[in-house]
């Protein structure tokens, strides 16, 4: 598979899968925005389908061809799956504009599937959720540090 980088615009084979699960573990925990979608050269569109999700995990397997699986960490049955793909473009070329990946297939018959996907920032209901720390209430802070720095608590 090449890697096509839009900063620089440089192309790379890919050197390892642990390359590509770096690549792709920035998505992990991360609401994406996506589009899978089918069309010939000629700019004829068979089919389009968007939508957003939280990624949970990603799994890459090597076999007898690549495959991708992104997984929704809010419906266990929604994931994409990318089969074989010949070609990933990176693009990271703005800061503040979000990361994004597309893959890319073609076949002989001069149809080309692509799956773009795009960071769209952390999962915000993870990041509401508090720690048991950030549960206590000031008072009750102030007593477990007591408890822990106090000097008879401390024996040897």
């Amino acid at each position: 598979m090449k890697i096509i980088y839009t900063r620089g615009n440089r192309t790379e084979t890919l050197a390892s899968l642990a390359t590509l699960r770096k690549i792709l573990n920035r998505f992990v925990r991360h609401r994406v925005f996506y589009e899978v979608s089918s069309r010939s050269k000629r700019g004829h569109e068979f089919f389009s389908a968007k939508n957003v999700f939280v990624v949970e995990s990603v799994e890459i397997t090597n076999r007898d061809y690549l495959t991708i699986l992104i997984f929704d960490a809010h419906n266990r049955s929604h994931s994409i799956e990318i089969l074989n793909p010949q070609t990933m473009r990176i693009y990271d070329e703005m800061p503040g504009k979000g990361f994004a990946v597309s893959f890319i297939s073609e076949c002989e018959s001069g149809v080309e599937s692509r799956c773009y996907i795009r960071d769209e920032g952390p999962d915000e209901d993870e990041s509401r959720e508090q720690t048991a720390l950030e549960k206590n209430t000031l008072p009750e802070l102030f007593e477990y540090l007591e408890e822990i720095t106090a000097t008879d608590a401390i024996k040897p």
